[in-house]
């Protein structure tokens, strides 16, 4: 099947100026540009009139949480929101407003997650705790997530239910604790989420990410704290039927667990958070500096080097490709040096000498790429010292600038906890770049929106402005650089790559920071073939379990 994609210009993002005016697609491949419709090479092809709008590679979204971002959908509701150039409610009165009303329209029994509770913002400075949240919930069982994703509140019911009121005595969770437990409440609430819900969360999903032009996502799902993942091994099953491509990032150590899921997928890949989580996070006071919080409190990474530097040396030895979440400086630099040490292990295997020389980018005993091997999940504040090292190793990155942004303007939250000196260290975007670091955009969806224009305003509007992108740069990062790391043929408009292209009205390449607010793409092709709007509920489930199967 052929088809002539027309009247549009076509942004390949080889450089800043490669365009064309038409784009020959053929059985879900692009085969040519530029073609008319006398062309012999179009013979037969149907022609589709894009009435001008500019068109790009479908967007990458390389760091998400598939099962947590479709289990929560339909039974969440959000707790902060911007308002007036301020985070509201800006107090805990306000929190519980929204929990007692969310209470009165919930049933006797049945869960409540409240999400994007931004404690850091709070008056007082906390989450609630779980005496608080029992009385405004009747007794019920409810969950309350901090923004960050890496603590929580949880009312008494709730913590006795997964077995965790030692651990929470006033029903907080943070740190270790919090993400060493997550699969075990993730569990509870997606045993919540019955076959109806599960259809609209997926359609909603999907629905979502075709809005904002994003083609493949990348999901970081699994935990190692439950004897079987049945959840992410069925959502395994139904992300391989979607009608946007996931590539699955199993984050298990339980070799177990990692074999069950392997099968489904294109290449071997591991890591991304909950058990590979280095430490934790701004908003929770847990991401691991060398040096404490301006209260005083210093985080601990949650392994030891030896222990790491033997996970990654032994997945890598087996050609997985492995990453890890690390936002302090002291998990970035852990990370770091168990890759240098693999990596020097790959060399020595394959020459048959000890090389103690650090990698310089090229790829070891084979011919994959250290942007392949090696990913830093999130990487928010490398030392000096560990930015030149990941210059030099040049494994892929993925950020998500939209939160700092964020803070910047409206929670205010790294300028309370942190000096000059740790926010001038925030992830130096141009130079990674301009030295050739693979830098991927993404989501953290659910702890953000899985909005990509959002992060690129982050990109290009950077906390460190010395440090923000061109606007190039900034689309890059969810397009080529996405394909780069995943070593597939997306992310480019090239002959042979996979027809997966979005278009809006405007060109995202001359448009103003600001005018990405409200970006959303006017349609998505996937494969050759435009995206339309999924069926819900039960329904739009049973359709997609008789949908054709690929790999993740």
């Amino acid at each position: 099947m052929k088809t002539l994609f027309a009247n549009a210009t076509f942004h390949t993002m080889e450089s800043e100026t490669d365009a064309h005016r038409t784009m020959l697609v053929e059985d879900g491949r692009i085969a040519a540009f530029d073609l008319d419709e006398a062309d012999p090479r179009a013979k037969g092809a149907e022609r589709v009139d894009l009435h001008g709008l500019h068109v790009y590679p479908a967007l990458i979204d390389a760091h998400l949480h598939l099962l947590e971002t479709v289990a929560l959908s339909g039974i969440s509701v959000q707790l902060c929101d911007v308002v007036d150039g301020r985070i509201e409610p800006h107090n805990l009165a306000g929190i519980e407003a929204k929990i007692r009303e969310h209470a009165a329209r919930t049933k006797p029994g049945d869960l409540m997650v409240c999400s994007n509770c931004i404690a850091l913002t709070m008056d007082e400075g906390r989450l609630p705790n779980r005496f608080e949240l029992d009385e405004w919930t009747n007794d019920g069982r409810c969950w309350v997530m901090n923004i960050d994703g890496h603590s929580g509140s949880f009312s008494t019911k709730l913590l006795e239910e997964i077995g965790l009121l030692e651990e929470a005595p006033d029903g907080i969770l943070a740190g270790p604790v919090h993400d060493a437990n997550l699969g075990r409440i993730t569990g509870v609430v997606s045993s919540a989420v019955g076959p109806r819900l599960l259809g609209d969360g997926i359609a909603d999903f999907c629905d979502t990410c075709a809005h904002f032009g994003i083609g493949t996502v990348c999901a970081m799902d699994g935990t190692d704290d439950s004897e079987r993942d049945t959840l992410v091994e069925l959502m395994a099953f139904l992300a391989q039927r979607f009608p946007i491509d996931v590539r699955l990032f199993p984050q298990y150590m339980d070799e177990t667990k990692l074999a069950r899921v392997l099968p489904r997928m294109r290449r071997k890949r591991v890591g991304g958070c909950m058990k590979w989580e280095l430490d934790g996070a701004i908003g929770s006071l847990t991401a691991a500096f060398d040096r404490p919080y301006s209260n005083g409190k210093q985080a601990p990474t949650y392994f030891s080097d030896e222990f790491i530097e033997a996970e990654v040396d032994s997945l890598i030895s087996r050609d997985f490709a492995v990453t890890a979440h690390a936002i302090g400086e002291t998990a970035i630099s852990q990370l770091v040096r168990a890759f240098e040490k693999a990596d020097v292990n790959l060399r020595a295997a394959a020459s048959g000498a000890a090389d103690d020389t650090p990698a310089a980018g090229s790829g070891a005993a084979d011919d994959t790429p250290n942007h392949v091997r090696y990913r830093i999940d999130h990487c928010e504040f490398p030392s000096a010292d560990d930015a030149a090292r990941i210059c030099a190793l040049k494994p892929s990155v993925t950020v998500q600038p939209g939160y700092s942004w964020m803070d910047k303007r409206f929670m205010h939250g790294y300028a309370r906890m942190l000096d000059e000196d740790m926010l001038a260290q925030q992830i130096p975007l141009r130079d990674f770049t301009e030295a050739g670091v693979v830098i991927c955009g993404s989501s953290d969806a659910p702890v953000q929106t899985v909005d990509p224009f959002l992060q690129m305003r982050g990109m290009r509007e950077f906390y460190v402005e010395e440090q923000s992108l061109s606007a190039f740069d900034a689309l890059a990062t969810y397009t080529v650089n996405g394909g780069k790391m995943l070593d597939e043929k997306i992310g480019l408009l090239r002959e042979g790559y996979e027809a997966n292209f979005f278009a809006t009205q405007r060109d995202l390449l001359a448009i103003e920071p600001a005018g990405l607010e409200g970006m959303h793409a006017e349609c998505l092709f996937m494969h050759g073939t435009r995206y339309t709007p999924r069926s819900r509920g039960v329904a739009g489930l049973l359709k997609l379990l008789v949908s054709k199967a690929q790999k993740i």
